[in-house]
């Protein structure tokens, strides 16, 4: 008779079976497993202190259920549970099949969350149940299974019913700021953009979107026009403006310099030099009598506070005497009509009116023959002369015991005239953002701005005031 070739001994305290004898020819021996965690339950089980398997440790099959080791956590077999110190098992094992052929008629049980009709377009994550096995651990599964079941349902509800809470907040917020801003009311619009009706609002929105969209979406297209017309009319701070379009501060400070950039641009236009034939056109009646009839603008500047500036310097160069604060200066023109027909860069406001005026370009656009209108601070005709362009200021005493008939005639005439450049620098300050005092972030250029934010505002609000009704008929 053939020997069979014998096996290791097995590793369980007492067990001296091992494969290949001739009276037990069906005894199978397993290694270790090389699953860390799996070895280490094998270990434990077999309750040797202080003992470590080598690459020659078995355990044979009578020391599991079904007669060898499985892979699966959830089987009884995966750990030796035959051992003389542990109970009967058998039971386990029944459970575990009875688990199986679950599985393999429910192979995927997803729990799902009805949408309501409040809740739109809201993605709920909900964990898929990928089968009951994956449950089912230890005993009572039935009622485990259903318990957690139960509780993620219970789980399911809180979330929706805290979702539709904040969409509930959310069209309630929405309503409330549709019904606060009603774009279409002439009333509303006057007092808050300084346009003069609905109709004028929603034309320069057409005119400034044909060709160019902003970079947000948020707050819609409109509003935004909306909110950066009511910061140059009201002087809101970003803040404010962020509490009224429930959105951030940073959110408003990038649309009204998006939106700044793109009106200075496309309402330059606005801020028209008219021929000597247009001005003739549209002569008042005021201007009809020689030598006012060759009047081409009326000039005067004006000033608009800024905050003290860090820079000793700047603070010198934009200290102003005759205000007694720190300002920046700048010459408006306007036609005997009223418009704004020329507007200088701005300037610190120690800079005096002759120097503003030489190097603003003025010069360049008249022509001989033509006259301008300003008052007593203009004293420098000379500069005028010289292109054969009159300035026409008040007479005065100086040097005169009275002035001459026709002088007080004139002068008393120039001073109704001069009234209207006053108007119209009134007219662009409606506009309280120049009222008020600028911080130095308005006042000087951004990185990569060739013009600074002051000089966008004010071109701005100038090409929004000749909108207006013409101030002389």
């Amino acid at each position: 008779m053939s020997k069979l070739k014998l096996g290791p001994c097995c590793s369980v305290v007492g067990c001296s079976l091992r494969p290949g004898t001739n009276l037990l020819p069906e005894i199978k021996a397993f290694r270790f497993p090389k699953n860390k965690t799996q070895r280490n339950a094998w270990i434990a089980a077999v309750k040797r202190e202080g003992w470590i398997p080598t690459c020659n440790s078995r355990i044979c099959s009578t020391h599991f259920i079904s007669g060898k080791p499985s892979d699966d956590p959830l089987s009884p077999d995966y750990i030796p549970s035959k051992l003389p110190h542990r109970p009967d098992n058998s039971r386990k094992m029944d459970r575990y099949q009875r688990s199986l052929r679950r599985a393999s008629e429910v192979s995927e049980t997803s729990i799902r969350v009805q949408p309501t009709e409040e809740v739109e377009d809201m993605d709920i994550d909900v964990t898929e149940v990928k089968s009951y096995n994956d449950m089912c651990v230890g005993t009572d599964l039935t009622m485990r299974d259903i318990e957690e079941m139960q509780n993620l349902n219970s789980s399911y509800k809180d979330q929706v019913t805290s979702l539709q809470s904040k969409v509930q907040t959310l069209t309630c917020e929405r309503k409330q700021l549709k019904s606060d801003v009603d774009l279409k009311d002439d009333q509303t619009i006057h007092f808050y953009t300084g346009l003069r009706s609905s109709k004028v609002f929603f034309a320069l929105l057409t005119y400034l979107t044909t060709a160019w969209s902003p970079r947000t979406l948020s707050p819609p297209t409109p509003l935004q026009f909306y909110l950066v017309l009511m910061k140059l009319r009201l002087g809101l701070t970003h803040k404010d403006l962020a509490y009224r379009f429930h959105c951030s501060c940073a959110t408003i400070s990038a649309i009204f310099h998006d939106w700044l950039d793109v009106m200075s641009q496309r309402f330059s236009s606005l801020v028209h030099w008219p021929s000597r034939e247009e001005i003739k056109k549209s002569l008042p009646g005021l201007f009809k009598s020689p030598p006012f009839s060759s009047v081409r603008c009326i000039i005067d500047c004006s000033e608009i506070f800024i905050d003290r500036p860090t820079s000793l310097s700047a603070r010198a160069v934009t200290y102003s005497n005759y205000k007694s604060h720190n300002t920046i200066k700048f010459l408006v023109g306007i036609s005997p009509t009223g418009s704004v027909t020329f507007l200088s860069k701005s300037w610190g406001g120690r800079a005096s009116d002759k120097t503003i005026t030489k190097s603003s370009g003025l010069i360049d656009l008249l022509e001989e023959g033509d006259i301008v209108m300003a008052d007593r601070g203009f004293s420098f005709p000379e500069y005028f002369a010289a292109k054969g362009v009159q300035l026409l200021i008040p007479a005065s005493t100086r040097g005169k015991t009275q002035l001459l008939g026709q002088e007080v005639s004139v002068s008393r005439h120039m001073s109704r005239m001069r009234i209207h450049v006053e108007r119209a620098i009134g007219r662009i300050k409606k506009y309280s953002i120049l009222r008020q005092t600028l911080p130095i972030n308005l006042v000087k250029r951004r990185r990569k701005d060739m013009v600074a934010t002051v000089d966008k505002i004010l071109l701005v609000c100038s090409a929004l005031s000749n909108l207006d009704k013409s101030l002389v008929q």
